[in-house]
This record gives structure tokens, sequence and C-alpha cells, in this order.
């Protein structure tokens, strides 16, 4: 096997996270509609762990800004609308934003291999 087990196949449950580390990275292991999906556990708003924000439709919302991102692809939805769950007026978007653009959550290349998630050495 080329690549690193980072957690097995069954401990990937559906709408919440399994936090694992490898590389150096923290990892976010989720199921959306049976699929595996591995992002970083790291906003990149701020840098501000995503694993404490909530899944809903195959979608994490940053708990700190209110920041968005499709599981499986990484893709922003919406970007710093709310501090700490508290929606925010449109006009304050760009100011909690801080200047920073619209940018996708990282995702980790994984493949499922007997039973395990693993971390794909491309």
């Amino acid at each position: 096997m080329a690549g690193q087990i980072i957690a097995s196949v069954e401990e990937v449950k559906e709408n919440e996270f399994l936090v694992r580390e490898a590389n150096g990275k923290k990892i976010l292991l989720s199921r959306v509609d049976g699929q595996i999906a591995a992002i970083e556990n790291r906003c990149p708003h701020l840098g501000l762990p995503l694993a404490k924000g909530k899944i809903c439709d195959g979608v994490v919302v940053c708990p700190f800004h209110g920041s968005s991102f499709d599981l499986l692809t990484g893709d922003n939805i919406d970007w710093t609308n709310a501090f700490f769950g508290k929606a925010l007026p449109g006009w304050s978007h760009k100011l909690v934003a801080l200047g920073k653009k619209p940018t996708p959550v990282a995702t980790v290349a994984i493949e499922c291999v007997d039973g395990n998630v693993v971390l794909r050495q491309d």
C-alpha cells in the first residue's frame, strides 16, 4: 500500500467529523451521501478549526465567521457572513473578511483500500 492509513472506513460517519493528523496537517473526514470526504481542518479565512462547525447537506459552516464549504469539493459556498454564530448584516461581510477574498478549503486526496481510508501519495 502506497499511502498512510488515517482511519478505518467504518469510523467515518455521515454528518459527523472524524479528526485525524497526517503529514503535519489536521484532516477532517466525514461522509456525504455515503461518500467519504476529506478536507483540511483549517478555514482559509483565518485558519481556525472547521471541526467545531456544523454539517448540513454536505456543507460545513465555520463556527467563527460563517464561511461555508462543500465537503466533497472544498468549494466556497458563502464567505464571512457571521461572527461566532450570529448572522451579520450584508454591509459588514467585507469588514469581517479582513480584505481576504472567498477561498475554497483544501481537500485531501484519499482512497479506500481494504476497509481503510488511505492518504494518497500522488
